[in-house]
């Protein structure tokens, strides 16, 4: 069964590689703080964005995760993971010079990278 499960999959994967690219579809920042959801402004989310597309990824990920842990202790490792991404995701959808498949590609690639970094 998990051998058919892993030929579908592959299946899919090539045939999804043929079909043109969707646009990157960026997570939306929450409307309202609560627990699990760190509350910023969108001014915060843009410059902690931008810092994380300036190109040291491994340091900015790092300075911005310590700024998030100091100015909410306690928080979740989850919590930062998702709000990182979140505010990363604009600044690569912004990047003309990407097309669509690297662009996605960039998140899923940095998205990955804070789960090390982070966890």
């Amino acid at each position: 069964m998990l051998r058919l499960a892993t030929l579908a999959a592959a299946a899919v994967l090539a045939t999804s590689a043929a079909l043109p690219a969707w646009a990157l579809d960026c997570p939306k920042p929450q409307p309202m703080a609560k627990p699990g959801i760190l509350k910023e402004t969108p001014a915060q989310m843009t410059a902690v964005g931008k810092q994380l597309a300036s190109g040291d990824t491994f340091n900015a990920i790092a300075s911005a995760t310590a700024d998030l842990r100091i100015r909410y202790p306690g928080v979740e490792s989850a919590e930062v993971v998702n709000y990182l991404v979140t505010a990363y995701c604009p600044a690569v959808a912004a990047d003309s010079k990407l097309s669509e498949a690297q662009k996605k590609s960039a998140v899923d690639g940095f998205a990955a990278q804070v789960m090390r970094q982070v966890y």
